[in-house]
């Protein structure tokens, strides 16, 4: 048997009795061009027939760049018994949010994994990475798991959205949510996020001012409207998201921007978040909303004799442009599972493979070579009938 080591967890690949020629590192580098194919017939292989649709997304090459730019945390630079009691109580609470775009922060609100950050943080993304706080303080975050969190509801009005993983670490809890009652001018307030990709910083200010009912735009120029509570806790890009924490450990306020001039901080009052979560469908301001037309099935383009495994290829044209957006390999023996070759990074080669173990449609893992050095460095776990995985794990090479 033959396997990769993900982490401490050992995931096998395929057997020695399977009819590969070489491992699945051959296939990448490959063109997804089946040149000198034959035309491929007009009935789809029965497990294309109701495989889960949608292009590769370069979430995989996102998170690993996220990853790789993070800093180690470090022990927090805390002033006092009540400032450490704060950070070591409601860290494990803090998430780091990862996109195709960048990173923000988050927070962990129940048991069952919700978590509330900025929509400005996600944006459109249907799917986002997270990575819990690791167990050990200081410990590598560049080794960090990646869990994929489903964008549950958004706030346009108020710049919130509740995402949602399926899996969350033991040491991990959430944390109360509070009221902006709990706080007037004056009092301390605590801050935790990864302000320019610096995990798990500790920072501490004073409530500046209440202000209801406040207006103001962020580069979405959507128009925004919330009770904010106004503070000298820096906010800076990756700190949006995360929370604002009274004395008491509980949650005040989601930082969430800052304007021009000394000390104007801003975060969304645990008022209007306690308002958001109790709504049941999104709450959007009057802006156009792009609209996808399109109704496209799977199409078989071409089809050839693959050598690793051997077997069939069949290239598929996903989004009706007429191009072979991944192939689909089927091997001659039948224990062996469908893979799924990707270009994640739209250079033409394959990149990322995908794995139907049981020839349903729907691959239970995937492979991905995120840097180009011909080597796998991020596996993907997926639930069935999802094409988007719900966990990535580092590879140890």
């Amino acid at each position: 048997m033959k396997a990769f080591r993900v982490g401490a967890m050992c995931v096998a690949l395929f057997s020695a009795s399977y009819a590969w020629a070489g491992p699945p590192e051959a296939d990448l580098g490959r063109s997804l061009d089946l040149g000198g194919g034959a035309p491929a017939s007009k009935a789809l292989p029965a497990p294309l027939a109701g495989a889960p649709s949608g292009k590769p997304t370069g979430r995989a090459r996102a998170y690993a760049r996220a990853l790789e730019g993070l800093q180690p945390q470090a022990a927090a630079a805390t002033r006092g018994a009540k400032e450490t009691k704060v950070y070591q109580e409601a860290s494990p609470s803090v998430v780091l949010v990862i996109t195709k775009d960048g990173l923000g922060s988050g927070v962990i609100i129940s048991p069952d994994g919700k978590i509330v950050t900025n929509l400005h943080v996600v944006g459109a993304e249907p799917v986002v990475g997270v990575i819990f706080k690791p167990a050990v303080e200081g410990a590598s975050v560049e080794d960090a798991d990646v869990h994929r969190a489903k964008v549950l509801r958004r706030d346009e009005v108020a710049d919130l959205a509740l995402l949602q993983v399926s899996e969350m670490p033991a040491h991990v809890k959430p944390l109360a949510i509070g009221s902006a009652a709990e706080v007037q001018v004056g009092s301390d307030v605590h801050a935790i996020g990864h302000p320019t990709g610096k995990a798990w910083t500790y920072t501490r200010g004073i409530v500046s001012q209440i202000r209801r009912d406040f207006q103001w735009q962020n580069e979405d120029r959507l128009k925004h409207e919330a009770t904010v509570i106004q503070t000298q806790t820096p906010i800076n890009p990756g700190n949006s998201g995360g929370p604002l924490i009274s004395d008491s450990l509980r949650l005040i306020g989601i930082n969430s921007f800052k304007s021009e001039g000394e000390g104007l901080n801003f975060a969304i009052s645990a008022d209007d978040v306690k308002t958001f979560l109790a709504r049941t469908n999104d709450r959007t301001t009057e802006h156009p909303k792009p609209v996808d037309l399109k109704n496209c099935k799977l199409k078989a383009l071409q089809e050839k004799a693959w050598d690793n495994p051997k077997g069939k290829a069949v290239a598929i044209d996903e989004d009706c442009d007429g191009e072979a957006d991944y192939v689909a390999v089927f091997p001659d023996d039948r224990r062996a599972p469908v893979e799924m070759l990707y270009d994640d990074d739209g250079d033409g080669k394959i990149d990322a493979i995908l794995f139907d173990k049981d020839w349903d449609g729907s691959p239970e893992y995937g492979l991905y070579d995120t840097n180009g050095d011909g080597k796998f460095d991020l596996e993907g776990r997926f639930h069935k009938g999802e094409r988007d995985p719900y966990r990535y794990d580092r590879i140890k090479n």
